[in-house]
């Protein structure tokens, strides 16, 4: 049974995800025109997905519950693509389903052995690595080819800033998390 304290924590970071979709991470579309350039601004998508993954302590379905609500809260947003569109919004809830399947199952491990910032490294760059695949298989089926290339193009451009923000957005996603649970930080 979920407690309170982990719906509330969904919630919070599930809205705070999207209140950063608004406000920050449509900038790059918004200021250019151009979809794929929203990777500029993903460091602080990264923070929140290290943040959730640990807060939740390995527990299942958290993360994916979350990634359902972000993703229909950012339904009116061009944060994953364009606005209302569903379909362009399932990568994220499957790239939710896999990381909370595939990563959770190996928390214990890396908790036993002290190396959760490690893991969480490893999941967010897993993360940043599942999701092209998820959004290729997506827009091959779904959308026109030329759309499929100029976002694959845009993608790979801004590929090692995105691989760069992951990391650095796991770092600081752990040391929050550290803050909150040795008590420096009061919730």
């Amino acid at each position: 049974m979920w407690s309170s304290r982990d719906i509330a924590a969904i919630i919070v970071l599930a809205v705070v995800s999207f209140l950063y979709s608004v406000f920050v991470g449509q900038l790059g579309n918004l200021l250019t025109g151009v979809l794929g350039f929203n990777y500029f601004f993903f460091w602080g998508h990264a923070i929140l997905i290290a943040f959730g993954l640990l807060i939740y302590e390995g527990r299942r379905w958290r993360f994916l519950t979350q990634g359902i609500i972000v993703a229909l809260l950012t339904l009116p947003t061009y944060q994953s693509g364009l606005p209302f569109d569903f379909i362009a919004r399932i990568p994220m809830i499957a790239n939710s389903f896999l990381i909370d399947i595939l990563f959770n199952t190996g928390r214990g491990y890396f908790e036993k052995k002290n190396r959760l910032l490690w893991w969480i490294i490893i999941t967010n760059i897993a993360w940043i690595i599942f999701i092209p695949f998820l959004l290729v298989l997506n827009m091959s089926i779904f959308y026109s080819t030329q759309a499929l290339t100029a976002w694959l193009n845009i993608y790979f451009m801004l590929f090692p800033i995105t691989f760069i923000e992951m990391i650095a957005g796991a770092y600081v996603g752990y040391k929050l998390f550290n803050r909150i649970k040795f008590g420096k930080i009061k919730l």
